[in-house]
């Protein structure tokens, strides 16, 4: 058997060697097929056929890979049914059948270690752990890697050490352990480079500088990326290259070095272009979008970003389509575009609650296939038992199985309530919020832009006897504009998301008090650094931060003070703010109309808090405000 095995690999690999593209080789098996005999040689051939179609007929391939093994055990062949299992579990995989995948790859390491053979069951467990890792199973791939990567030892074979642990290194990086990640890459990269395998030098370099990039170290990271470039330019791998340089564009961008960003932008969508990779040609407008935004270039990032999500709406690249919305949006509201920018902002809210819907069903289908696995294991184990104890054990994983079904129904039932029910919460939020959006913009700007319409239509018709001069209403309109400005900019602060934490708060409040006091010659002695550990809401936020503006500019405008005092206190679950200054003080029994000091008890009051004001004249005042969290 062995001598035939020997000879028939001697003629058909003399035949192969001879026919260097992948459809010859297909048809030359195909060929062979037909004709040869029941036994181990035509196993193989199935086999291969398995491996080769995979990709383009999946479907045939697992036809091919069944038969084989359907043949091998009939041989008791246990190294072609191990071969050809492995096969179709890849087929599986490749069609994203995880737990068909999941089952025959189970089963093609229980023949490989019938086999006994250590770069088989290296490569078994491998995809296996591949296959976990696609289901966010992390720590069971670290288990399969492990135990790859112990016969992969044993068959001292460097390039599936290598591939062990670039996986490995991928796991860590999906854990967000990127110093581990980088470890593993670091390993991985040298035996490559032993063996000689330049373009997986060159993607675990890509690997290696995404990492670094994550952890901020920038010059590390640009470093790499330029060796992967360096390797990928001498191999001429032009496939990549629009990636790297896309890579490397973003972390010069974070890094503050626009020039660089912008250059290896460029040369990502030039090599985008030429290979007409629509997803890299999206990625490289979206990169480049986002380095003109930061230039202020608005007409540019929005010219990119447009193109970025028509090609991923075209091609239905759901992340490209999110990043380039919410592109969109701040480069239409750094232009003043506020329509444009709200309706991109509602197009990327969709989109994020549509890629959140579709990870929780990846989610729920993950934990389904995982549970159909364990009871596929839990009856395998049973066929080695006793027929009648056998029956029995079934019939209760049935009665298990049929409750723990009802149990999910009922969860599935509860989980889709309570998404109702949040999402109409979230509709009815952001019916407020719109509400409060209209009356913002009429109280605070309305009466500013009407103010402003006024004043150029006095200039306009300006005759001599007017009661302004030109410079009067110029500077009026300038004071107007510009406090105009001031409270769109508190708007599109207090509704922007990602900004309700405390940091934003803390810089929003220095930033105020920095600029009104020093127009007053005024010293500032702020401790705020408590905001940078606290979460708020939005509602939190803005009426700190008004309750903030209010007390400060009446400290500045009515107290004479050359010193204002700002502390910001946790204790427990109790947060307290006070603002003192050191002026002329007032008496606290004479409140004129006018003052803010209504406005600040109303805000406290939405806070669910206290306010306190103490004023002494001649020494000054204290306002304190006590507030839950």
């Amino acid at each position: 058997m062995q001598k035939v095995f020997l000879i028939f690999f001697i003629v058909l690999f003399s035949l192969l060697g001879k026919i260097h593209a992948q459809n010859k080789m297909i048809d030359s098996l195909l060929l062979v097929l037909p004709n040869a005999k029941e036994d181990t040689n035509k196993v193989i051939i199935y086999r291969m056929l398995t491996g080769l179609i995979r990709n383009s007929d999946p479907i045939r391939a697992i036809e091919f890979g069944k038969a084989g093994v359907e043949l091998s055990k009939k041989l008791q062949f246990d190294k072609g049914t191990a071969g050809c299992l492995l096969n179709i579990s890849v087929c599986y995989s490749s069609a994203s059948k995880i737990d068909s995948a999941m089952t025959y790859i189970n089963y093609a390491i229980e023949y490989s270690q019938k086999v006994g053979e250590p770069n088989r069951l290296a490569l078994a467990y491998l995809n296996r752990a591949d296959m976990h890792m696609q289901m966010q199973n992390l720590t069971q791939s670290l288990k399969d890697c492990d135990t790859s990567l112990i016969y992969a030892e044993k068959a001292n074979n460097d390039d599936r050490r290598a591939r062990v642990l670039q996986t490995i290194g991928s796991v860590y990086y999906m854990q967000n352990s990127y110093q581990e990640s980088i470890n593993y890459y670091d390993k991985a990269y040298d035996l490559y480079q032993k063996l000689g395998n330049n373009q997986m030098s060159a993607i675990v370099l890509n690997n290696k500088g995404n990492s670094f990039k994550h952890l901020s170290e920038y010059d590390q990271s640009i470093t790499v990326f330029l060796k992967a470039i360096e390797i990928a330019n001498a191999l001429e791998d032009v496939n990549n290259l629009s990636m790297y340089h896309e890579n490397l564009s973003d972390t010069y961008l974070e890094n503050d070095q626009i020039l660089q960003a912008k250059k290896h932008a460029s040369l990502s969508m030039d090599y985008a272009l030429k290979q007409e990779n629509n997803q890299q040609l999206a990625n490289a407008y979206e990169c480049l979008g986002r380095i003109y935004l930061k230039e202020k270039n608005n007409g540019q990032a929005i010219n990119l970003a447009e193109k970025a999500f028509e090609i991923s709406k075209k091609e239905n690249f759901t992340t490209i389509q999110l990043e380039s919305s919410d592109l969109l949006s701040k480069a239409y509201t750094q232009a003043g575009n506020y329509g444009k920018a709200f309706e991109y902002l509602k197009i990327n809210k969709e989109l994020n609650d549509s890629i959140i819907k579709y990870q929780f069903d990846n989610d729920i289908a993950a934990m389904q296939t995982r549970f159909k696995l364990d009871e596929k294991e839990n009856e395998i184990k049973l066929l080695n038992k006793d027929k009648e104890i056998q029956l029995q054990k079934l019939d209760r994983q049935r009665l298990i199985l049929v409750g723990a079904m009802l149990l999910a129904a009922l969860a599935i039932g509860g989980i889709v309530l309570l998404i109702n029910r949040n999402r109409l919460q979230q509709q009815m939020k952001e019916l407020q919020l719109r509400n409060q959006i209209a009356a913002d913009l009429h109280d605070e700007v309305g009466s500013s832009l009407s103010s402003i319409h006024m004043l150029s239509q006095i200039a306009k018709k300006k005759q001599d006897n007017a009661d302004f001069s030109q410079s009067e209403i110029l500077n009026r309109m300038s004071i107007n504009s510009k406090e105009t400005m001031d409270k769109m900019g508190d708007i599109v602060w207090m509704i922007k998301q990602g900004d309700n934490d405390g940091t934003s708060l803390k810089n929003r409040i220095e930033s105020f008090a920095q600029e009104i006091s020093s127009s007053k010659g005024i010293s500032l002695k702020m401790d705020l650094e408590i905001l940078e550990t606290i979460k708020l809401t939005m509602s939190q936020r803005k009426n700190l931060f008004l309750i903030f503006k209010e007390a400060i500019n009446n400290a500045v405008k009515y107290s004479e003070t050359e010193k204002i005092n700002i502390n910001v206190s946790k204790q427990n679950k109790v947060l307290s703010l006070s603002i003192q200054d050191f002026g002329k003080g007032f008496d606290t029994n004479i409140i004129k109309n006018g003052n803010g000091i209504e406005n600040l008890k109303t805000r406290a009051k939405e806070l669910q808090g206290k306010i306190g004001i103490e004023s002494v004249l001649g020494e000054g005042t204290i306002i304190l405000l006590t507030i839950p969290i």
